[in-house]
């Protein structure tokens, strides 16, 4: 004992020498705690204030999803249907060689350019025996034209001879009928000088003298004859000689033509050495190399005639039934290409494919463009070169036409297929019935109908989707750096001087599913036919994990999604999520209570509530009951119920499935009023 006496007098030993100096202490102490208290600012914090506080609390409140939200109007709309469609070549090429022979040259590879007449393939050098063979056929050709010549000399002969002879026996003719007409004058003279002599008035020498001239005209005649005779025969052999000689003329110049063609076929034959370009092409494969020897029929080389293309798409029966021949076509290299080209439909084929029952809608267009210079490293002169949009084989994306005319309009992007009915989240003022109900399965919230019926899923009924009322809701404002301040209008925060928000505040619409039939659509517009009516407003983007009765509130939204997320008076709300690393709290009256759920995820989890007093210390033995729903399923869940411990927390399982609940949580306080409190929690 005596040396803790003798400890006990030393320490008072050594405040009694040091009393006015901690007594000084102190009072600065005090005076420096009431000065600060007193002269402090609003929003102005101690050191200590500042480096205990939870930055994480700066986290603005959750409430209604952003969307993007479009008005239904009327106004002209195109539709259309969008494919992807192939390049085929105007005309598709194979080379082929005519002859045997080896190649000695071949110029061209896959992926070059070749313009008309340029050489493709030259098979044996041209000192060849093609060559040779021509040479021949040409000689033998000429010999029968020198011949052929020759019998037409000798043919002319043989007329002019049998026109000579001829002539003979028409002279003959004429010299028969002189001969008979002085016969015919002797012969009744010599009658007379008979009568006379008989008579005796002329002598016998006068009878006799006119009696030999009478004979001479008889031989005369004679003589005549014979002579018609052989200016006849030699007529015929003249008339013999021509005719054969016209058959030895048809003969040689027979000759003539079959030496022609000879020389005309080894000209061809030689031709065929040579393989050239019939038209402008691209050289798409070469199957065939240099220096080989090939026959007639092996594949050489293969090309597209590319000037124009076709640009083939395999549509789908219901869409071609829309399609007619010259309606309009936009092509593309991509779709994310700002390149496009029109071109019109300009063959639609009769018959289906029969493996993918599609059909071919084809748009022939020209696909030459405009030509760039180059220099040529070769020569010092500028060339020009052809240049193709596309090129067989290659992919485009095809959109064609399927009407116009004026209507209801809405972006495609709108529209929501659920088994094969077209239905559209419309946005309605909250507070405001739709013109139309929605009836949901309480298991399935995907499931969503326009009439009472069965879940096909489960078999359940499904169940009206009731509305969020958010119309009545008296706002609260809050601080999102100290959110155990709360006030009932707007104003700066006492701590920290920051703006108030408000705490509570839905969105000012909510989302519901609403059937529709489409007419006309394209890939930016669609045309309403039913289920709408102009000024009704559509969700368009964003309404992935909607569910029917959320509170919304329309963003401008872009390519990337929302291009500035709403303000936290816009989307505000009570909510535990990522966002809060599902944790919030907030001062009820007298409490401050701390409101999480753990584990973050679905079924096997607790909700946890922590209440404290105000100025520190926790609040035990008090109730906390909790009824939780999901709103948006129309589905009440388990009432939850705990007493905080001596650490203020009460600790209740709830498994709660993944979804949105809500929780309406109670809390009483042995001897004083219940405190109330309601929020939301997405449960991932």
């Amino acid at each position: 004992m005596a040396p803790t006496n003798d400890y006990l007098s030393s320490i008072l030993s050594w405040m009694r020498r040091n009393f006015w100096g901690l007594a000084t202490i102190g009072v600065i102490t005090i005076v420096c705690i009431i000065i600060v208290q007193v002269f402090k600012k609003p929003g102005q914090m101690s050191v200590i204030e500042s480096q205990a506080m939870d930055m994480t609390a700066m986290v603005p409140p959750v409430g209604a999803v952003p969307v993007g939200i479009a008005r239904v109007h009327e106004q002209a709309i195109e539709g259309s249907v969008t494919y992807t469609g192939t390049v085929q070549a105007f005309v598709d090429e194979d080379i082929y060689p005519r002859i045997t022979g080896r190649i000695t040259a071949m110029p061209v590879y896959p992926g070059d350019q070749v313009k008309k007449g340029q050489l493709l393939v030259q098979l044996d050098p041209l000192e060849s025996e093609y060559k040779a063979k021509r040479d021949e056929a040409f000689y033998a050709e000429d010999a029968a034209k020198h011949n052929a010549g020759i019998a037409k000399t000798e043919f002319a002969q043989k007329k002019y001879e049998l026109q000579a002879a001829e002539k003979a026996e028409e002279a003959a003719k004429k010299a028969i009928e002189e001969a008979n007409a002085n016969l015919k004058y002797w012969i009744p003279e010599v009658e007379r000088e008979k009568v006379l002599y008989e008579k005796a008035v002329i002598s016998l020498d006068e009878y006799q003298r006119e009696l030999s001239l009478c004979e001479a005209a008889r031989a005369r005649v004679q003589q005549s004859e014979a002579k018609l005779q052989e200016a006849t025969n030699t007529k015929l052999a003249a008339q013999a000689a021509l005719d054969e000689m016209i058959h030895h003329i048809g003969h040689q110049y027979a000759l003539s033509k079959q030496a022609k063609a000879t020389l005309a076929n080894a000209s061809i034959y030689q031709n065929y050495t040579t393989i050239s370009a019939q038209d402008d092409a691209v050289v798409t494969k070469r199957v065939i190399s240099p220096n080989v020897v090939v026959n007639p029929g092996m594949l050489l080389l293969k090309l597209a005639h590319v000037k124009q293309v076709r640009i083939q798409a395999e549509v789908a029966s219901d869409d071609v039934e829309k399609i007619r021949l010259g309606n309009t076509v936009y092509i593309k290299s991509s779709q994310g290409s700002k390149d496009e080209l029109t071109a019109q439909v300009t063959s639609i084929f009769p018959a289906a494919d029969p493996t993918s029952r599609t059909f071919t809608v084809e748009a022939l267009i020209d696909n030459l463009v405009d030509g760039k210079s180059i220099g040529s490293q070769k020569q010092n002169q500028i060339e020009a070169v052809t240049q193709y949009r596309y090129l067989p084989g290659q992919y485009v994306v095809m959109r064609i036409e399927t009407g116009k005319h004026e209507g209801l309009v809405i972006p495609t992007s709108a529209v929501v297929w659920r088994e094969g009915k077209a239905q559209v989240w419309k946005a309605v003022s909250s507070g405001e019935s739709d013109t139309g109900k929605a009836y949901q399965c309480p298991m399935h919230p995907e499931v969503i109908s326009d009439k009472p019926g069965k879940c096909p899923k489960c078999g359940m009924s499904l169940e009206p989707v009731k509305q969020e009322k958010t119309a009545d809701t008296k706002p609260e404002y809050t601080c999102t750096m100290h959110p155990e301040v709360i006030s009932d209008k707007p104003g700066k925060c006492p701590k920290c001087g920051m703006d108030l928000v408000p705490k509570k505040v839905g969105g000012r619409q909510v989302a519901y599913l609403a059937d529709i039939t489409i007419g006309l659509s394209n890939p930016d517009k669609t045309e309403v036919l039913t289920g709408l009516k102009e000024g009704d407003e559509v969700i368009f983007a964003g309404y992935a994990n909607l569910q029917p009765g959320m509170p919304v509130v329309a963003t401008e939204w872009g390519s990337q999604g929302p291009k500035e997320l709403p303000l936290a008076s816009e989307v505000a709300g009570n909510r535990l999520d990522a966002s809060n690393n599902w944790k919030q709290e907030e001062m009820r009256d007298h409490l401050m209570v701390e409101t999480s759920l753990s584990p973050a995820k679905s079924s096997a989890n607790s909700i946890i509530v922590k209440l404290s007093k105000h100025g520190g210390g926790a609040v035990v033995g008090s109730r906390v009951n909790i009824k939780t729903s999901m709103p948006g399923m129309n589905m009440t869940g388990p009432t939850l119920s705990g007493i905080t411990g001596a650490n203020g927390e009460a600790v209740m399982k709830s498994n709660l499935s993944s979804g949105l609940w809500q929780l309406q949580i109670s809390i009483g306080v042995p001897g004083q009023a219940a405190v109330e409190s309601t929020l939301d929690v997405e449960v991932p």
